[in-house]
């Protein structure tokens, strides 16, 4: 049975300051699990959003440039399977090449 999560960033001490800078999938796109799905920018360095768990882009609730908090959800997932608590997120520091 299909469930919707919706995607937050988890709460960090001190709290960063995000900016979505990119959407890397766009809406009715299937990803994985810890498929990066969007880059943030905290203005000094960028980072990776990740999707916790498999399933459907099914909308995003933040557009680039919009400055994002832990208390508002940025995409929301459809998943596959039994519904189960969906942790927030942490964004991961993107790597140079």
């Amino acid at each position: 049975m299909p469930f919707i999560y919706e995607l937050t960033l988890a709460e960090e001490s001190p709290q960063p300051s995000y900016t979505l800078a990119q959407q890397l999938v766009s809406q009715g796109t299937l990803v994985g699990t810890g498929q990066n799905i969007a880059v943030l920018t905290d203005g000094k360095n960028e980072f990776h959003l990740r999707a916790p768990l498999q399933g459907l882009i099914a909308e995003w609730l933040a557009s680039s440039g919009d400055a994002l908090s832990p208390d508002e959800p940025i995409v929301r997932i459809v998943a596959e399977g039994a519904e189960c608590a969906v942790s927030a997120v942490t964004p991961v520091r993107s790597q140079p090449c």
